[in-house]
C-alpha cells in the first residue's frame, strides 16, 4: 500500500500488516499492544524532533523490520541535528516510561519496562539502529563521511558479535531460550539490508 501525505511518500508492506495483526492475536497478555503504542511513541519523537529543526521526511517505509523514516534529501545538513534527531526516538520511550514511575499497578509496570527495553536496544551503537546512526553524525563532525562510516561498521560488528555467542550461550544453559538470539539475528539482518543507511 502506498499513498502520499505532504510530499511525504508513505509505503506499508503486507508482511508489516501481517506481521501487526498476527502479534495481536496471539496476544493474551495486551503486551503486544503496548509494544506498538511504545514504537508509535518511539517515531513520533523523531518525527516531532525533525519537524523541530525543519526537516522534512521524504518517505516512511513500514517494513517486517521496522519503520524507516527518511529525510528530504535538500534538508539543510546538520550532523548536530541528525543526531539529536536519532536520539529523540530512545529519548522518547525513556521520557514515557519515567512519567508513568509515578503510577503503581501490573499494566504501567509492563508499559514502563517495554518502553526501556525499546530505548535501550535502540541506543546500541549498531549502524542501522538509533544509537549508530547518532554515533555516526557525531563522529561526522570530526571524520570524513567515509571515515565514520567504517568506524561505525567496525564498532557494530564488535557489539553483535559477543552478543550472539552470550546468545549461544543462554540458549546452551537455558534450552528453549530464544530471546537474545533472535535479537541478534534481527540486528544482523539490519547490518545486511540497511548496510550504509546514513541521514
Amino acid at each position: 500500500m502506498c499513498f502520499t501525505v505532504k510530499n511525504c511518500h508513505i509505503t506499508i508492506s503486507f508482511y508489516f500488516v501481517a506481521m501487526l495483526t498476527i502479534l495481536l492475536l496471539e496476544d493474551q497478555s495486551g503486551t503486544a499492544f503496548i509494544g506498538i503504542l511504545a514504537a508509535t511513541l518511539h517515531e513520533t519523537g523523531h518525527l516531532v524532533t525533525m519537524r523541530a529543526f525543519g526537516v522534512k521526511p521524504s518517505q516512511i517505509r513500514f517494513n517486517p523490520f521496522g519503520i524507516d523514516i527518511i529525510k528530504s534529501c535538500c534538508a539543510d545538513h546538520s550532523y548536530q541535528h541528525d543526531a539529536l534527531i536519532s536520539l529523540a526516538g530512545p529519548g522518547a520511550n525513556a521520557v514515557a516510561a519515567l512519567l508513568m514511575c509515578t503510577f503503581q499497578n501490573p499494566a504501567t509496570t509492563c508499559f514502563i519496562l517495554v518502553n526501556l527495553i525499546i530505548a535501550l536496544f535502540n541506543l546500541l551503537p549498531i549502524e542501522p539502529l538509533d544509537g549508530g546512526q547518532a554515533l555516526y553524525s557525531i563522529l561526522c563532525i570530526k571524520f570524513s563521511a567515509d571515515q565514520s562510516a567504517k568506524i561505525v561498521a567496525v564498532i557494530s560488528f564488535l557489539v553483535v558479535t559477543p552478543l550472539a555467542v552470550f546468545g549461544f550461550l543462554i540458549l546452551f544453559h537455558s534450552p528453549g531460550n530464544f530471546s537474545l538470539l533472535l535479537a541478534c539475528g534481527y540486528l544482523i539482518v539490519l547490518l545486511v539490508l540497511k548496510n550504509g543507511r546514513y541521514y
